[in-house]
């Protein structure tokens, strides 16, 4: 296991591969390996796979207080100082899609191309604070976080995945994980994700962008996902056919698709071409 740190934060993060560095950054309450069904065809096909847990989740410190999206950006900026990477692919799920989004913006010569799947540009609607407050909630309770899998489980990921043998795997994997997790840390990320705006800045983006979403999205739907493409000049937007909100996990041959064609133009490596 490999750590670095981010200020006063200890983090975890995996590496694989050689090759044209790409980070994946995961979602809320989600950890580095929901990216597992992408990391065999970027490792072969020529990439350097930087896999995070963001700042209050998986295995790196537990969030102390409010962490905004600003604070988890920065932390990615000190994974790659902390590599001595000039420059990374950024692909981000969900609030790693907003982390991508924050990246591009606020270090643009840090990010050389992005992938935004299944987020928005935009997370302090006033009614959102009110579902945070919901999430809190849950938090709050004895065994806070594996409550609040049990009742996302459903939403996150589509029937034909959940109903799967790979999907019963996962959710029995994350069910330990979620219990190892802290309510406390996952509530000040939630906090920190109200203040997030970017959608009136998204037209500075120029890093050659892909945006994709899941046709079953009904945490941030389709509409909110095309907001953010049209948004960033020239970017793509695809929507997956039959995909839930965490579409890398339950709709991994179409996700993978989409991402090795964007990849083979914007970056391609020598063992992909």
């Amino acid at each position: 296991m490999a750590y670095f740190n981010s200020g006063s934060r200890r983090l975890h993060y995996e590496a694989l591969g050689d090759g044209t560095p790409i980070v994946l950054v995961h979602g809320f309450t989600n950890f580095g390996l929901s990216w597992m069904q992408q990391l065999p065809l970027l490792v072969h096909s020529g990439y350097r796979v930087i896999v995070p847990d963001l700042y209050g989740h998986g295995l790196s410190d537990r969030a102390a207080g409010v962490a905004s999206v600003e604070t988890l950006a920065a932390d990615m900026i000190a994974l790659l100082d902390h590599l001595s990477l000039d420059r990374a692919i950024i692909c981000g799920l969900s609030l790693g899609g907003m982390v991508a989004q924050q990246l591009a913006l606020d270090y643009p010569q840090r990010v050389s191309s992005l992938v935004i799947a299944n987020s928005r540009a935009k997370f302090s609607d006033p009614h959102l604070k009110t579902v945070v407050e919901g999430w809190i909630a849950t938090f709050d309770k004895p065994q806070g976080p594996e409550l609040r899998l049990q009742a996302t489980w459903p939403i996150l990921l589509s029937e034909r995945f959940r109903e799967s043998p790979t999907g019963e795997a996962a959710l029995a994997m994350w069910t330990l994980l979620a219990r190892g997790n802290s309510g406390a840390s996952l509530s000040n990320v939630a906090l920190g994700m109200l203040s997030f705006d970017v959608l009136d800045r998204l037209v500075a983006i120029r890093a050659p962008t892909l945006v994709i979403s899941g046709e079953h999205d009904k945490l941030f739907p389709p509409a909110q996902a095309k907001e953010v493409a049209d948004g960033i000049p020239g970017a793509t937007f695809h929507v997956i056919s039959g995909a839930a909100h965490i579409s890398c996990l339950d709709s991994p041959a179409a996700f993978n698709r989409l991402l090795a064609d964007f990849l083979s133009d914007v970056a391609p490596t020598a063992l992909s071409r």
